[in-house]
């Protein structure tokens, strides 16, 4: 049952290609400025001297809804809240912002 899980945990892990495969228009700076910022933190894999950081689905979703929000002009701070809020009622991307349960 260890290695399904290992083999289960793994598979939820995407290389930094994904994340910026989803955010058109982001770089590995924007995403590094994230993770000093301690909105993002990957986890992070060794190959010998290499170190990958790798990244969840859910923390996908998550920078994807902090650049949506960052491409309208909000600023960092206030985009990953709002992003943070979005997950925590599980309606990423759902809706525009205001548009939800009665917003404005």
């Amino acid at each position: 049952m260890g290695a399904a899980l290992r083999v289960d945990v793994l598979s939820d892990l995407h290389p930094m290609a994904d994340l910026l495969a989803r955010c058109p228009g982001m770089t590995k700076e924007h995403v590094y400025y994230l993770e000093q910022q301690g909105y993002l933190q990957p986890v992070k894999q060794r190959h010998g001297k290499i170190q990958r950081n790798l990244y969840t689905t859910a923390q996908l979703e998550l920078v994807a809804a902090i650049w949506r929000h960052r491409q309208a002009g909000i600023p960092p701070r206030e985009a990953y809240r709002r992003a943070l809020r979005e997950q925590a009622r599980g309606q990423l991307s759902m809706w525009p912002e205001g548009d939800a349960e009665g917003e404005t």
